[in-house]
């Protein structure tokens, strides 16, 4: 148990970390999924279990594309301070990820709205 307990304190840190100082995360996590699946909920439900399930992975995935994003940004920041535009077109890639998600997430949403899921 030790050595689980050992491994987790890493992404927990990470986690920490990025609620702590990342607000796109802070917005994602509480805006978009404690905040905004409960009022869609309350808006356009109730939704079957698959539809809730849907939306539910759709937050995660964007968060994750959040969280992959601020990574990649502070590190290609560490790596490479100074303004370059191959750093840049990695930052816009990486931010790219995040509005993609986003879309796969509003999409998902106008589906399951609809009744066409």
């Amino acid at each position: 148990m030790k050595f689980w307990i050992k491994r987790l304190s890493h992404p927990i840190r990470g986690l920490k970390h990025a609620f702590l100082h990342d607000f796109a995360v802070r917005f994602e996590v509480f805006v978009l999924g404690i905040v905004g699946i409960p009022v869609a909920y309350l808006l356009f439900g109730p939704f079957s279990a698959k539809e809730l399930l849907l939306l539910i992975f759709c937050w995660f995935f964007i968060v994750v594309a959040e969280l992959q994003n601020s990574a990649i940004e502070t590190a290609l920041d560490k790596i490479h301070p100074k303004r370059d535009e191959s750093i840049g077109l990695s930052k816009d890639l990486a931010a790219g990820a995040v509005v993609w998600a986003a879309v796969f997430g509003l999409v998902s949403l106008g589906f399951v709205v609809s009744g066409k899921l």
